[in-house]
């Protein structure tokens, strides 16, 4: 549940707690407010616990504590799940490695350099992930989702998912949506295992991207309501033929027709970006055979 790369309004914090059936004693609602790392959302239900193992200033962890607040609310407004989220995550704060979101734990990367991926894995904790956070409900729209929604409501600013897309198809590098959601072979792209850490990182970020796009044309051309039909669902080649009504390689070809017309990276941006190149050229090393339609 990795992710990188949005602005994000920054709101009043709010601090109340309660449990699901119960109002929590004044006193201990007080100890809570009273603690530096301890954000309750607002409407109580829950309790995220800031782990600062890397000497974060204490006016960033305030900040983040507003970006949660405000990360909470746009999530739980967007699309409903049947997951119940833990009614207390931990935020761990770590120096290197990659972000991950599981049930009750976050732990994000990339903090002091400002360019932590919050909503992203905030999202996988609130709405769920595969049956118990694992890969059996596979990976696409978990992942494109969830960096739809860092894009949409994160904080640091990124090239958008389409100058990505467009610069893939021109370059003859797309993945093809039927390996990326089929469950014996979603892996080898969203978690790749291949010659090098560079190839396994630009894999990862393409597949990201496909499923960040992807997703990204489906609610914008159908709406979040059908999305939320097809989220964390198994078999889901056969879910999106049953919601959109067209197949897979359908609802491709019309997003690649969108992706066509899109503007591409200028070169003042390749520059500017300070990873366009090494990337592309990693990219061009990759194994064809991870392109090629079947």
């Amino acid at each position: 549940m990795a992710k990188w790369r949005g602005t994000i309004l920054l709101c009043t914090l709010l601090l109340t707690a309660c449990t699901a059936e119960t109002v929590q004693p004044k006193d201990q609602i007080q100890e809570e407010q009273n603690d530096e790392n301890i954000v309750v959302t607002k409407d109580g239900k829950i309790t995220f616990e800031i782990k600062n193992e890397i000497g974060v200033p204490p006016e960033k962890v305030e900040a983040i504590k507003d970006e949660i607040v405000t990360a909470y609310d746009h999530i739980k407004a967007s699309i409903h799940t049947s997951y119940t989220p833990s009614e207390h995550i931990n935020v761990w704060f770590k120096e290197d490695g990659l972000s991950w979101g599981l049930a009750s734990k976050i732990e994000l990367v990339g903090v002091q350099e400002d360019s932590y991926p919050l909503v992203h894995e905030m999202t996988h904790s609130l709405l769920g992930y595969g049956n118990n956070f694992g890969s059996d409900h596979g990976y696409f729209t978990q992942e494109g989702f969830a960096s739809y929604m860092e894009e949409q409501y994160g904080k640091k600013e990124q090239f958008s998912f389409e100058k990505f897309m467009k610069h893939y198809l021109d370059s003859d590098k797309l993945i093809p949506i039927s390996k990326l959601i089929d469950p014996n072979q979603d892996d080898v792209y969203f978690r790749p295992a291949l010659s090098s850490e560079e190839q396994n990182r630009v894999m990862m970020e393409m597949s990201y991207t496909h499923a960040a796009s992807f997703v990204k044309f489906l609610i914008d051309t159908y709406g979040l309501e059908k999305f939320e039909h097809i989220y964390n669902e198994k078999e889901l080649a056969q879910k999106l033929e049953e919601v959109y009504g067209k197949s897979s390689s359908e609802l491709e070809k019309e997003w690649l027709a969108f992706i066509q017309q899109q503007q591409g990276f200028t070169h003042e941006e390749k520059l500017k970006s300070g990873f366009f190149y090494d990337m592309n050229t990693t990219l061009l090393q990759i194994d064809p055979k991870y392109f090629a339609n079947e």
